[in-house]
């Protein structure tokens, strides 16, 4: 599998525009908080989200081979869906990084462009989605290639907001914000479950690649695939402990239903690359 570069892009774009969504959403529940200065809870959370945007765009660029390469790309917007994802993208990181200056500049966040900011996100997670569905590689052109992406949003996004925020200190209202990341993730969790089944459904239809079948190609991964559930379950588990059961001053569960969660996302986007390898 050579493509390392749009496996990290793939993970961290999509888990940075959860992470900003669900940052918009804290932050509805955190300034009902007199207690809590709203700036210094956000300031750093919106810093780290923009970096993980960047992070992505800086391995696409490994993809591409040049980054010249990207604005010969943008040409081609509107029919050409890499050319749309290429233009999102770019536009969905230049708004982040414009939502985290602004909060340092302003000493205030603006929850508006937040919202703005992950609603361009989710729209270029579609277009991200569009560019594998419309491929000739069999296995991709599913609906499943929408709710992986979306659902490593949903997933991994709300659980590395939270992470990022209860990093800043203990309330109940972090403690409220760390349920609601479980809710989120179960709901991202159970979008990818109903993919997973869909395709095992279709995957007998498939046709050959390159004289292999992809179903042969996804039964010699099964092990991956099972052990992928496995670490996202373990994940998922922590988090649910963390938010129904734990203490409510230890907050360590946390980053380690984080670290389970990438690792899971991680795995399930090698397998996806897998198929048009």
């Amino acid at each position: 599998m050579h493509e390392w570069a749009l496996l990290i892009f793939t993970v961290a774009v999509p888990s940075s525009i959860g992470g900003m969504l669900f940052l918009w959403f804290a932050q509805n529940i955190l300034k009902k908080d007199s207690e809590i200065d709203l700036f210094k809870t956000m300031k750093w959370p919106l810093l780290a989200i923009a970096f993980i945007s960047i992070i992505g765009l800086f391995a696409s660029f490994f993809h591409l081979g040049k980054p010249t390469h990207a604005l010969n790309a943008v040409r081609g917007f509107g029919p050409s869906w890499m050319s749309n994802e290429i233009v999102v993208t770019g536009l969905y990181i230049g708004l982040a990084c414009l939502t985290a200056g602004f909060a340092f500049y302003q000493k205030k966040i603006n929850p508006a462009l937040m919202l703005i900011t992950g609603i361009v996100g989710l729209a270029d997670i579609f277009c991200m989605a569009q560019l594998y569905n419309l491929t000739q590689v069999s296995g991709w052109d599913h609906i499943n290639t929408f709710l992986v992406f979306y659902g490593t949003a949903f997933t991994l996004g709300p659980v590395l907001g939270a992470s990022l925020l209860v990093f800043n200190g203990n309330s109940v209202k972090l403690q409220q914000i760390t349920n609601w990341a479980f809710i989120f993730s179960i709901f991202g969790v159970a979008i990818q479950v109903i993919g997973a089944a869909m395709f095992n459904s279709y995957v007998g239809e498939l046709n050959l690649i390159d004289t292999v079948s992809a179903a042969e190609k996804i039964q010699s991964y099964g092990g991956m695939i099972g052990i992928r559930w496995i670490v996202e379950t373990i994940g998922l588990i922590s988090l649910g402990y963390l938010a129904l059961f734990s203490n409510k001053k230890n907050y360590t569960l946390i980053y380690a239903s984080l670290a389970f969660f990438f690792i899971a996302e991680g795995m399930s986007r090698y397998v996806f690359y897998v198929l048009g390898a």
